[in-house]
């Protein structure tokens, strides 16, 4: 059984640049190759630029976006519940 995974969401416009794209071919994620000396790692955001994090894998890179793509389809971020003890109108 073949499993599907993030990166084949990726296409590479530039080397060393992957754009994650939607069905509808809209970009949600970029992640870019950074080397810091001799190590080499990812830098992944959330394609306005906003830094989901730094990683030694693509795979994990490519993972991360798309988990937080995914996740922005979700309810709200709990709010914690009402205050019953307050009079309503």
């Amino acid at each position: 059984m073949v499993k599907w995974h993030p990166i084949l969401a990726a296409h590479e416009p530039t080397a060393g640049r992957w754009e994650l794209r939607d069905q509808f071919g809209r970009c949600y994620g970029v992640v870019e190759i950074v080397r810091r000396g001799d190590e080499v790692g990812y830098r992944a955001d959330d394609g306005a630029g906003a830094l989901i994090g730094y990683f030694t894998a693509l795979r994990t890179a490519c993972q991360e976006v798309h988990l937080r793509f995914v996740r922005s389809h979700g309810p709200a971020p709990y709010a914690g519940y009402p205050d019953f003890r307050r009079p309503t109108r």
